[in-house]
């Protein structure tokens, strides 16, 4: 239920979609809360074995990111490299 531009919402549309933001907001916390609690029941080597996991999926989420940005780099510098060519012919 999304929001469209020059659409006026309804009482009830704006009730669902303040509802919809509540739910999203308690289910981020109450997730993180019982993470936090469990990780107190845990023993040491079963920590390390976590964190080593979070730190291996948080280098692959930089990773990915980064080969995303070179690729929009080189797109970037394609197309700067066109317009200065387009730019040359005309002022020729």
């Amino acid at each position: 239920m999304a929001r469209k531009k020059g659409v006026k919402m309804t009482e009830e549309q704006k009730a669902a979609m303040r509802a919809k933001r509540l739910a999203n907001k308690l289910g981020k916390e109450s997730a993180f809360n019982q993470v936090t609690s469990n990780l107190r029941h845990l023993s040491f080597s079963e920590l390390n074995n976590i964190i080593a996991l979070a730190l291996r999926y948080r280098k692959e989420r930089i990773g990915e990111e980064e080969l995303r940005l070179i690729k929009e780099k080189e797109e970037l510098e394609l197309q700067l490299k066109k317009l200065k060519e387009a730019d040359t012919k005309v002022n020729l």
